[in-house]
Order: structure tokens, then sequence, then C-alpha cells
């Protein structure tokens, strides 16, 4: 039986399969599939290709039909011929299962937690139209979580089209959604809009050229916005160069040019996740947050939640939802109750309690400290000398030189280190650093059995314990 997992986001949906999983081509050749329709005479045009047009046709375009799911009659529907966003909804699901018909016998879907039961009955209803083999939702915060954090208040944070989910994540024996936040009109599209006019802000005042004056130029802003904030993410500066007119534009933007725009989005995220912390009594204790990759990558998004109180903060890989959901699917099935569709509202989750009670200490396996890092059948001990992993290195300091493909990876990638009683990576270059799947900027304490990935599609190393701490 092959399986597909699907992630419903509408910044982009996208699919994944395989062991170990992967994530699929799901538009054109693209992994992700965002939530936009253009109604036209011949049909409706959706994903990227409507995206692409979202500027030049401002009227006509429809994005909310995936935030706003129901079958409710939308008047400002009928010139294209349906009634609801359900019905668009459909057009944009039919047309990424189109390209997966015959190569999958059982889909599963990650879903945002604020998805009511009768919005995934119109899934359901939309998959049966189409012929789709769905047979299971999961909440995308249960199936991108798959790190257990001991004494730890655990939190997942998304980014919507429309709204920014907080979601807390009650670890047990089983892991459930123990309360969330969703901030309507507070999401990718709102920031969006905020950098564009920026951008556009530093073009007058530099060149004296508006690219809101025209709607190529505008959409031109958007389309390029994620290089954009890639760039400054990396590099400290962009550059932004538009033709018009027979006339090259371009300015130079900063970091902070691009981070102040986002302040009062951030501040607000920040106030709901303290909020959160009080409402449930978990004030004084530590918290790690899991950032869906759609948000980590958001200028200062860092920054902002570095000021929370004993905070941790982990990226997720891209695809988590869809990643995580492959790799559970079979322990799900087996606790299901009934032989149709399933909704789970918890997933297994290891947690030993045994730590909790006077006098004992849990021990774990996956908690003990690592004494070296394996890398092809070379194990590097781990000491307080920086162990630095890349590329290569003309500085005589201790390295672990990656061979492969040097897609994502650089001299000096990341560095792990004995600090106290700890094994600690360090990342701060925001290259491409994995651990157990979830992407590390900063500081994170290293456990025996996991596995670091560098680069992409990436080299893969192993946190084992040896007997003797300096064999290799």
């Amino acid at each position: 039986m092959s399986l597909l997992a699907i992630e419903m986001n509408d910044t982009g949906i996208m699919a994944a399969a395989g062991q170990p999983a992967a994530l699929l081509e799901i538009d054109g050749t693209h992994r992700q599939s965002p939530g936009f329709a253009l109604p036209e005479k011949k049909g409706v045009l959706v994903g990227r290709a409507a995206a692409g047009k979202a500027h030049l046709f401002p009227h006509q375009i429809l994005n909310r039909f995936w935030d706003q799911l129901s079958i409710d009659p939308l008047e400002a529907l009928a010139a294209s011929g349906m009634q609801s966003n359900a019905e668009i909804a459909f057009q944009h699901l039919a047309r990424i299962w189109e390209g997966f018909k015959g190569r999958f016998t059982e889909a599963v879907m990650a879903v945002p937690s604020f998805y009511d039961r009768q919005q995934l009955g119109l899934i359901l209803g939309m998959a049966q139209e189409m012929g789709m083999p769905l047979t299971g939702f999961l909440s995308q915060a249960l199936a991108a979580s798959a790190t257990v954090y001991p004494g730890h208040m655990l939190l997942y944070l998304d980014i919507h089209l429309h709204r920014t989910e907080i979601v807390y994540l009650k670890q047990a024996q089983q892991l459930t959604i123990a309360d969330s936040q969703s901030v309507s009109d507070k999401g990718l599209l709102y920031l969006y809009r905020r950098w564009v006019e920026a951008i556009a802000q530093e073009f007058v005042r530099t060149t004296r050229f508006d690219p809101f004056h025209q709607a190529a130029s505008e959409q031109h802003l958007y389309d390029h916005l994620p290089e954009v904030l890639a760039q400054v993410q990396q590099h400290a500066t962009a550059t932004v160069e538009i033709s018009s007119g027979g006339a090259l534009h371009g300015v130079s933007l900063t970091r902070d040019q691009m981070v102040d725009p986002a302040r009062p989005f951030f501040q607000e995220t920040v106030r709901l996740i303290e909020s959160l912390r009080e409402i449930h009594g978990q004030s004084d204790q530590p918290l790690v947050m899991q950032l869906s990759d759609r948000f980590s990558r958001l200028p200062g998004c860092q920054q902002a939640l570095a000021a929370i109180k004993d905070c941790r903060v982990m990226a997720l890989s891209p695809g988590a939802g869809a990643c995580g959901l492959l790799a559970i699917w079979d322990r799900l099935r087996e606790q299901g109750t009934s032989p149709g569709v399933s909704f789970f509202t918890s997933r297994p989750w290891p947690v030993d309690d045994s730590a909790k009670r006077p006098g004992r200490t849990a021990k774990r396996p996956d908690l003990e400290r690592p004494t070296h890092v394996l890398y092809g059948s070379v194990a590097y001990p781990l000491t307080d000398r920086p162990l630095i992993v890349g590329i290569k290195n003309d500085n005589g300091q201790s390295v672990l030189q990656i061979g492969g493909s040097n897609a994502g990876r650089a001299p000096g990638h990341c560095v792990i280190r004995l600090d106290r009683d700890e094994v600690v990576l360090e990342s701060y270059s925001g290259r491409t650093t994995f651990v157990d799947e979830t992407r590390v900027i900063g500081r994170v304490v290293l456990k025996c059995g996991q596995i670091i990935r560098i680069g992409s599609p990436g080299e893969q190393l192993q946190l084992i314990v040896c007997l003797k701490r300096h064999e290799t």
C-alpha cells in the first residue's frame, strides 16, 4: 500500500511520500501550491499560476477559500459560476490530486488546528468526489512534533495567509492539544503587504520610481519578495531591481528595513505566548517553541522570540507536518476505533513519568549524553574543544570535514562541543542544520541517538556513546 501525506496550509499546500519521507512536486515543478484562485472564462486558475496574477487582477483574485472553508453562498463568486468557498477549494485540491492519481492507494492529511469537524467533513466530501482515498486527519501541530521535551511547556507556531496559530501541546502518554490561539487577519499576506510597502517607499525615496504606479511592477515585488527575505536573513542586505519604461531601477535594503515593519506582529505574538503561559500556570516552566518552516523564515522572528524568558526556539524542516504524519500513521491506525475515516486528536508520545516521582530519576536512552559523533565509519570525540563541522578548514582547528555536494554547507557550518554536563550544537549562520529533521537556529542540547543533517539533501551524522571516550 502506497501512502500520500498532504499538509494543508494555504501559504503552500505540500505533500510527502516514501520511507524516508520526501517532499513531492505538487504544483508543476514546485513543492508548494499556495491557496490562490483566479476565475477565468474557461475555468479557474489555481495555485502558483493564480498567485502570479494576484496583483494584476486584484478584484478577481480569491485567497480566503481555505481559511473560510464553508458552503455558505458568496455573492462575490457569482461571476465565476461558483457559489461558495468550498467549490473553489475543490478546484484547487482536484488540481493537486490530478498529479498524484493512480500513484497512491491511501491519503492522509495534516490540517490546521482551527478546522472544525464540519470543515473536515467538507474536505472528506471533496476527496470522495474526486476519487482520493482519504482515510484520516491529524492536526499539523501534532504531526510535526517529534521530539520529547520533559519538564517543558511545548508550543507550536505557524502562519497561514490570513491568520497565525499558536498551539499549546500537552506532553503525557499521548500528545494532545491543550489550548490554541488563532489570530485572524494577521497572516503572511498582512506581513507581505507591510514589507512590499516598505520596499516601495525606499524606491520612491531613492529613485523617485513608484512600483505601485503599475500593476506589473507591484506584482514583480510580490513575486520576488521571498528571495529578498532570504537574502536579508543570510547576508543582512538585499538588492531589488525593477525594469520599467526602458529604465532599470534598483534599491539596496538592510535587514532592519525588513524587520521593522514586522515588529508589531511579533510583539502581538509574544504577548499571546506569555498569555498562554499565564493561563495554564506555566510562567516558571521553561518553554520550547516549535516553529513551522513558514514561521521561522520571517525576518525578525528569532530576535523577537529570543526575548521570552527561559525559551528554546526550534525551527522545523519544510513539510514537517506531512513527513511527521507519514512516520506515525501506522501507529495511529492501530489506535483507531472505526474502519472509516478517522480524525485523531492525539498521538503517541513516549514520556517517562518516573522522573516526576519522589526519589526517582527517569532513565531514557535518548537523554544520555553522547561522547562521539559518527560520520561515515569514523567516530569523532566530543570535548570542550569546539568541533567545527564544515567542508574544509585551514586554521588548524578541530574540524569534521563534510564530503559530497556542498549545497547548503560552508567551512564553518556549525560547532559541536561539550559545555559543562551537556553536549551542544551551535548554528547561527542561518544555513541548513537539522537535528532529527528539526532545523536548528542558535543553540540546542544534543542527545545520544539523534541524527544531525548538514545541508540539502545533506550529509548525516549520528550522536553515539563509546565505552572509551577517545576511541575512534
